[in-house]
């Protein structure tokens, strides 16, 4: 037969475009019972993709009945003339004649262009190859085991966290792992750090827990406000989100005592983006200096590797991992076995670890390079929480409200009273920038056109 000939773009995976062409193309006639498709090499010549794109779009043709194969011959289209094709959409999609150019400095943006998306594409054929009808069958509840050796290597060597596979629980997110810790934990009144993350607050809102916030200052969550309030404290101790402050060595002391006191007390060390650390040594995790078994460590892949790969983790201390195992209608684990294969060879080739190393210099660059920027207004602002992370807050000196000048400037920013549930007070005038999406040519002039407006 001739040649399939099809546009294909980089809107969306190949196969997926290759399938969808030549299914349709079944379904209007085009192609007909019995006519022989195109070998997977010519295939993939003609349309300079890889043979592996042309393997998946036919097996996928194939398991949907739209093709069949013969041994040695080929693949052949399928009788369907009991398929219908489905009608068209009379809505036309209308794209965006113009990109969106809002600056933006808010907290989730991050950097990707360096990141290295040729090798991720090959652990990803890897997966669809190497292990395909392993992969698809029901993984272990808690996450793929050689993900969670992974896991526990990286924690050791990087935080000094101290755990066995088996307390490693894989997750799709925060949030998700945060739900599973309110069934371990059914009775407890939780402690947030004000401010903290919204998202944690609407969990435990969302799953009808109580909770109440304990304030934050320049040396992290202020522990002796904590008291008998409640049972279970969420910190993030080691840059806290979203002040930046690092929880002091004597109050890490302190918060460990509390919850050794009594048997209910918990803490949750949420590690979020430890890696990201400009000045000093690395600090290590509160877990790894816990003797009581009271820390709950929990972190993400979000900022490590890249926001949409849906992937947390959290690391349950032994007496909460016997709850866990007791626990009925466990949840299942909700990150696609394929994902986590491609992560567990991201790190056991040490590339993730490279990439963290690689992010770092160029996320640090990014913060020197928006401090050097701000430094022209040192008289009329307050810097804090700039030794680590993609973000750090900016005060503005002053009885003016700066919030309304922000609202009519084209920019993507927050205030710090946005993640605060009381005291908001405290927050006046302070607001987030974040630098982690912005090229380094483009910083200066975008904070320079910030600065001008607010001081």
């Amino acid at each position: 037969m001739e040649q399939l000939t099809y546009p294909l773009t980089g809107n969306d995976f190949l196969y997926q475009q290759l399938y969808q062409f030549i299914k349709d193309d079944i379904l209007a006639g085009r192609l007909t019972f019995a006519e022989k498709l195109p070998s997977k090499r010519k295939l993939s010549q003609h349309l300079s993709i890889s043979q592996t794109t042309v393997e998946i779009a036919y097996q996928q043709l194939q398991d949907e009945g739209f093709i069949y194969s013969k041994p040695k011959v080929g693949y052949f289209v399928e009788d369907i003339k009991t398929v219908n094709s489905a009608p068209k959409n009379s809505i036309e999609l209308h794209l965006p004649s113009t990109i969106d150019h809002t600056l933006s400095l808010t907290i989730e943006d991050s950097h990707q262009a360096k990141f290295p998306f040729q090798l991720f594409r090959k652990y990803a054929r890897d997966a669809f190859e190497v292990e395909s009808s392993i992969l698809l069958e029901r993984g272990d509840a808690q996450g793929e085991p050689a993900l969670r050796n992974e896991i526990r290597r990286y924690l050791y060597h990087s935080r000094g966290v101290h755990c066995t596979n088996e307390q490693i629980i894989i997750g799709s997110s925060t949030e998700q792992l945060f739900t599973l810790l309110t069934r371990l934990l059914p009775d407890a009144t939780y402690l947030l750090e004000n401010p903290g993350y919204p998202s944690i607050r609407k969990v435990l809102q969302y799953e009808n827990k109580p909770f109440k916030t304990i304030d934050v200052d320049a040396e992290g969550i202020i522990v002796s406000e904590i008291h008998n309030q409640g049972n279970i404290v969420h910190v993030t101790p080691s840059h806290q989100f979203p002040t930046g402050a690092v929880l002091s060595a004597g109050r890490r002391t302190e918060l460990l005592a509390w919850a050794g006191r009594n048997s209910g007390h918990y803490i949750i060390e949420d590690d979020y983006d430890s890696e990201f650390r400009y000045k000093g040594r690395p600090l290590k995790a509160l877990q790894g200096m816990d003797n009581s078994h009271k820390v709950i460590y929990m972190s993400t892949f979000s900022k490590s590797i890249f926001p949409s790969i849906r992937m947390a983790y959290l690391v349950l201390p032994e007496p909460l991992l016997r709850r866990y195992q007791q626990l009925s209608n466990k949840p299942n684990i909700t990150v696609p076995r394929h994902m986590q294969y491609i992560v567990t060879q991201f790190m056991q080739d040490g590339e993730f670890e490279r990439n963290i190393n690689r992010m770092r210099k160029i996320y640090k660059r990014k913060s020197e390079l928006a401090l050097s920027a701000l430094a022209h207004y040192k008289e009329a602002i307050n810097i804090s929480g700039e030794f680590a992370g993609m973000h750090f807050i900016v005060e503005v000196k002053g009885n003016e409200d700066i919030r309304p000048i922000i609202d009519d400037m084209n920019i993507k920013i927050s205030m710090l009273e946005d993640y605060m549930q009381c005291h908001k007070d405290k927050a006046f005038n302070k607001f987030i920038l974040g630098f982690g999406g912005l090229e380094d040519a483009a910083i200066e002039e975008v904070i320079t056109k910030l600065m001008k407006e607010l001081v």
